[in-house]
């Protein structure tokens, strides 16, 4: 008697649903120092829900944070383009709360806040050209300070990243193409600080 095997494959496929890039002159491969040595970056209580519900991931390394999202393909022959696996329904915040070491102080031209005020940056309110999500294209400086009590991080933190799925300061920072299909535009965002090395 012959014993029939069957197997079944599955793919499951994620891509990137944004990108954030850190350019700062005093961390890179010619000072052999990453930013990510000096920085940490966590989502907050809601955004850790918000992953579980929609299947979101994400890593931090050298000077890029990366959010990837499961997806499924929008076309009968792959890859196509692709959108997210679970619909998103309503408007939904990426929120990432980020710390620094004394290093970054010393490296950084940015005002210590305190628990008072946290540097935000988001695709809705700010620079809206080429990616960048501080108020100034040429670096951080005390226009992004906001009030802690306005921003209201879970915890204290230097500052927040937020990202929302609607309502972008452009079309170029919104995360999808169209709100029917969702197809993902997977943009790549920026933050500039300025050195004083």
């Amino acid at each position: 008697m012959t014993n029939i095997v069957l197997t079944d494959s599955v793919r499951i496929t994620y891509k990137e649903l944004f990108t954030v890039k850190f350019i700062h002159t005093g961390y890179g491969i010619l000072r052999h120092n990453s930013i990510s040595d000096s920085m940490g970056l966590e989502p907050d209580e809601e955004s850790k829900k918000l992953f579980q519900d929609y299947n979101i991931a994400y890593k931090f390394f050298n000077d890029t944070l990366a959010c990837f999202i499961r997806t499924k393909s929008l076309s009968l022959s792959p890859p196509g383009p692709q959108a997210p696996y679970v619909k998103f329904t309503g408007g939904e915040r990426i929120r990432f709360l980020i710390n620094v070491t004394t290093d970054f102080f010393s490296f950084t031209d940015v005002t210590t806040a305190g628990a008072k005020q946290v540097y935000l940056f988001n695709n809705r309110t700010n620079a809206g050209t080429g990616g960048f999500i501080c108020m100034h294209a040429a670096g951080v400086n005390a226009d992004d300070l906001k009030n802690a009590a306005v921003v209201k991080p879970d915890r204290n933190c230097f500052g927040v990243i937020e990202i929302f799925n609607t309502n972008a300061v452009n079309s170029n920072y919104e995360l999808f193409d169209a709100i029917t299909t969702q197809e993902l535009k997977s943009p790549a965002f920026s933050i500039t600080f300025i050195s004083k090395i």
